[in-house]
């Protein structure tokens, strides 16, 4: 999983989740973004290397704030391009999936 996918993946999770199911619904993400066909997995990857762009500059020079990533992710939500809205809908369910069955359960 490439750098930004891991921040898109973190700025998706409840933040009340504990260090263990954290790290397994990232586990679940990168080995399922890992098994995808070559040509959908491309595709996805572009999708992250386009998006992130700016967020790894950001990053590099030391202006990376996660509560832009989030404002971020809500324009892409809600944008007219389709792609850039599958992209975050795509991380998103991989995301409440993990969450749902990898969390222990409140019982």
């Amino acid at each position: 999983m490439l750098w930004f996918e891991r921040q898109v993946v973190g700025a998706l999770m409840r933040p009340d989740l504990d260090t263990e199911t954290r790290d397994a619904v990232e586990s679940y993400v990168t080995a399922t973004l890992h098994s995808m066909p070559e040509h959908l997995r491309a595709g996805v990857l572009a999708e992250s290397l386009a998006l992130g762009s700016r967020s790894w500059v950001e990053q590099r020079i030391g202006r990376f704030e996660p509560d832009r990533l989030h404002a971020r992710l809500t324009r892409w939500k809600h944008s007219s391009i389709d792609p850039v809205r599958q992209y975050v809908r795509l991380l998103e369910s991989l995301v409440l999936f993990a969450e749902n069955e990898l969390a222990p359960s409140a019982t």
